[in-house]
């Protein structure tokens, strides 16, 4: 028997790179006994609003969410952005330019393996008509797209998209982790009277300080990816800096609907009295 927390503050839908709808992972949250969510897709809120007016039918309590890519000494970190105001302009654009910048590189991608005979008889418009507004559009999208429509893919897209030649084509667009940095997008969540964490911590928490520096104001202490020692660390960082407690299941467990390793049960997240103390900014 999993131990379930009262909220999970980290998890995908459809709208990045997992495969339930926000309507689907609200009844299997609460069916496992979440009380509270945040639902974080890569780079894109599309799907909050969505999960939000379902939720408030089945009693679930649902804030803002997104997991956002900033680079910090030139790696690639994760910073979940919660409860925020969604209208904000300023995060408004980080948010809408993360999408975009990621919709423009799977659309080459997209190009260059129906040129290729990866894919016939689908178009772009149509990936883009069935995916939905505010979709950040990748791999695996275009992979539910085929789906839908009884397309077969010849081959792995996720290894045409790691060939050396298609990865030279594609350095002509946009790099869609490259384009803010995580004190930019720190400023802007801040900006929105939201919490931004650092996500799964396991190799990061020596960052902390210097974000905290720029606004870093939370940091998962409970989730799916980070290592035992790391979870030691990350309460360690949350004392020393007065960080909020954050945390979810990611791409594991019930929620996630991966196999393999993922598809082991879980119940990461955060407790009650950490949602509330979360959600009241009861640390300032």
């Amino acid at each position: 028997m999993v131990n379930v927390k009262f909220a999970n503050l980290h998890f995908h839908s459809t709208y990045s790179d997992a495969q339930f709808t926000p309507e689907q992972l609200v009844l299997i949250g609460k069916s496992v006994g979440y009380r509270a969510l945040a639902l974080t897709d890569h780079d894109t809120d599309g799907g909050v609003k969505p999960m939000m007016a379902f939720a408030a039918k089945e009693g679930i309590d649902v804030i803002s969410g997104c997991e956002l890519t900033g680079v910090w000494n030139d790696e690639m970190l994760h910073l979940t952005a919660l409860d925020y105001d969604m209208e904000n302009p300023i995060v408004r654009k980080v948010i809408d330019d993360r999408t975009a910048l990621r919709v423009n590189r799977t659309h080459a991608f997209f190009d260059i393996a129906c040129e290729m005979g990866y894919m016939e008889g689908i178009t772009w418009d149509d990936v883009v008509r069935l995916s939905g507004k505010g979709t950040w559009i990748c791999l695996d999208t275009v992979s539910m797209v085929c789906s839908k429509l009884k397309i077969p893919i010849k081959a792995s897209l996720k290894e045409l998209f790691n060939r050396p030649e298609v990865k030279a084509r594609l350095a002509a667009t946009p790099p869609p982790d490259r384009a803010h940095t995580a004190p930019e997008i720190i400023k802007a969540v801040r900006e929105a009277g939201g919490v931004i964490a650092l996500a799964h911590p396991y190799k990061w928490t020596q960052y902390v300080p210097d974000l905290v520096k720029y606004g870093l104001n939370g940091i998962e202490v409970d989730q799916f990816h980070n290592y035992e020692n790391t979870s030691f660390l990350a309460l360690e960082m949350a004392a020393r800096y007065n960080l909020y407690h954050c945390g979810g299941t990611d791409h594991g467990g019930p929620m996630s609907g991966n196999g393999g390793e993922h598809a082991k049960p879980a119940g990461h997240g955060i407790t009650e009295e950490e949602y509330y103390t979360l959600k009241e900014r009861l640390r300032g």
